[in-house]
């Protein structure tokens, strides 16, 4: 009896070694893979580039003689539109999502517009008047706000133009015309995308304000007319920026 309960035992612990090496080996666990960390955009820095885009504007002409045409009361307003082409230079500061940028541009231009007061005699009989926006630029601060690739942006600051005013006569041929520099100022705003490293662009608006210009007529103080002249552009623009440091990489 003592052989056979020592031979079940012996058989009992034998299975019980073959079945507990037939087992696989239990998994190890790996730690989790950290999700990538995308660098963040980085706007720091210098940047150049070229744009151009579209105007409309309106001149205001006042005459301060006496009109030829009673029905001419002194005043008119005229529409002005054109193109332009330019480049810009900058720089940016960022802090966190807000861009603090200061920005310079100068735009050659094709905008101009006439408007005609008929004179005493036949239609063919004009006073012509006529404004020509030759160039034009801007300095102004920049305040944006970075929300991923996009930079959306307000400016403001002043403008300078190359603006001409003509008056052409009906009855009396001759022209008499003036070209000045004027100053004013600028306010604007626009998105700008940076689509690939170091590179952007941008759609922007600006209400430009050039201020009062006059052409003296005789010698006479009163004897001129003035100009009031405002300008609207929408401009598309392409970017390059000169970053420091490279883009900012987030931390855990």
């Amino acid at each position: 009896m003592r052989k056979l309960l020592v031979a079940a035992t012996l058989a009992a612990l034998s299975v019980s070694s073959v079945s507990a090496a037939d087992l696989a080996p239990a998994p190890v666990a790996k730690a989790p893979v950290p999700p990538a960390v995308a660098p963040a955009l980085n706007w720091n820095g210098f940047y150049v580039g070229v744009q151009g885009g579209g105007d409309w504007g309106t001149s205001k002409e006042t005459f301060r003689g006496a009109p030829n045409d009673p029905t001419f009361v002194g005043t008119q307003t005229y529409d002005t539109s054109g193109g332009f082409v330019g480049g810009v230079i900058g720089t940016n500061w960022q802090a966190g999502p807000a861009v603090f940028g200061l920005e310079g541009d100068y735009h050659w231009s094709g905008i101009n517009g006439r408007s005609a007061v008929i004179n005493v005699g036949p239609p063919s009989l004009l006073d012509t008047y006529y404004t020509a926006l030759r160039s034009f630029g801007d300095i102004k601060g920049r305040l944006g706000y970075a929300d991923g690739p996009a930079l959306w942006f307000v400016s403001g600051g002043a403008a300078v133009g190359d603006i001409q005013h003509r008056y052409s006569a009906g009855l009396v041929p001759p022209s008499v015309s003036a070209s000045e520099t004027r100053w004013g100022w600028t306010v604007g705003a626009g998105v700008e995308y940076m689509f690939a490293p170091n590179w952007s662009a941008k759609v922007e608006y600006n209400y430009l304000d050039l201020g009062k210009g006059s052409i003296q007529y005789t010698s006479a103080t009163a004897d001129r007319s003035d100009w009031n002249d405002t300008f609207h552009t929408v401009k598309a623009g392409l970017n390059y920026h000169f970053n420091w440091g490279g883009p900012v990489v987030a931390k855990y």
